[in-house]
């Protein structure tokens, strides 16, 4: 087999088209490496900010449960003391 200037361009042209592929695909894998990180960072902020939330929520309805306790008792009063004072008219003005 005889090299020849034509063939030893080709591999030579072939050679430089593979290290520019190579040279690609490093900077590919860097970004794809630099997006996983902020993937990961959006992920992590997505996490604290629904974790923040459920606090914030539960803190929310556990105010308005004790609003709702502390309504209830006073209707409850009132309730008992209009019964209480209606029997006392009645029985006493007999």
């Amino acid at each position: 087999m005889v090299v020849t200037e034509e063939s030893s361009m080709a591999a030579d042209a072939l050679e430089i088209r593979v290290a520019h592929l190579e040279g690609a695909y490093e900077q590919i894998d860097k970004r794809l490496g630099s997006l996983e990180g902020r993937i990961v960072s959006l992920e992590r902020k997505v996490d604290e900010g629904f974790a923040w939330l459920r606090q914030d929520l539960t803190q929310a309805i556990d105010r308005v449960g004790q609003k709702l306790d502390a309504t209830f008792r006073w209707v409850i009063g009132i309730v008992l003391v209009n019964s209480i004072t209606l029997m006392l008219a009645i029985f006493l003005r007999r």
